[in-house]
């Protein structure tokens, strides 16, 4: 009698092939959601916050000199 699965019944593994092709989606995916990302640009609250601690570094590296 000959070893492993019956004719019917094919391994549960995906082949490398659907392998690929999930992984080459996701990819897709993740690099959409990155683009829509950059695309909306940086807050400008976010914006004024840097501002305010870029001018504080500032002052304290003056206040040191």
């Amino acid at each position: 009698m000959a070893e492993g699965p019956p004719d019917g019944n094919k391994s549960k593994k995906p082949s490398e092939a659907k392998r690929q092709n999930a992984n080459a989606l996701i990819a897709s995916k993740l690099r959409g959601y990155y683009d829509s990302i950059v695309d909306e640009g940086t807050p400008s609250q976010f914006l004024d916050l840097l501002e305010k601690l870029h001018d504080a570094e500032a002052e304290a590296k003056s206040k040191k000199t």
